[in-house]
């Protein structure tokens, strides 16, 4: 069965596959995907039962290609809240005014889940997530620092199960 990401995870067995880049700042692969699995033994809001760190699709910033990687997995982030913020509109969600009367059920869990986008906390709808903002984005003060250095920084390509 073909791995799809998050944007399409696929539902035909009883377990939902999902897949994140994560970045992280370390002195190579080895040291960062310890960081990555600490991170998600010691997270209480998502727990999996199964986490594959892929070393051959994870990414140095050192190598060529990482920068679009990066650009990739961000806009994947955007579309997600993107796409979060049209089904709100799409149910009559259209101002803030209209969060007055938004009742509990689908439409809050949208806007709770577009919320821990903006505040960066980790969820399963998490495409790219940086470890060094703990957030969904990287800030200007990051992308310096990579390019200063970019063998310490990676991207870790992951697949995970609930």
């Amino acid at each position: 069965m073909p791995f799809q990401d998050i944007l399409t995870r696929h539902e035909d067995s009883m377990e939902t596959e999902y897949h994140h880049e994560i970045l992280v700042k370390g002195s190579d692969f080895q040291a960062c995907k310890k960081k990555v699995l600490l991170f998600f033994e010691k997270y209480q809001l998502v727990r999996y039962s199964y986490i594959a760190i892929l070393e051959n699709k994870s990414l140095s910033a050192a190598n060529s290609g990482f920068e679009d990687r990066l650009n990739e997995a961000i806009l994947k982030n955007r579309q997600i809240v993107n796409k979060l913020i049209e089904e709100l509109q799409a149910e009559e969600i259209k101002t803030l005014n209209d969060l007055k009367a938004l009742p509990q059920g689908y439409k809050s869990k949208m806007l709770h889940v577009i919320t821990h986008f903006l505040d960066g906390f980790f969820g399963i709808d998490t495409y790219f997530y940086s470890l060094e903002d703990d957030s969904h984005w990287v800030t200007e003060e990051s992308l310096e620092k990579i390019k200063a250095s970019p063998p310490d920084y990676w991207l870790l390509s992951l697949e995970a199960k609930i």
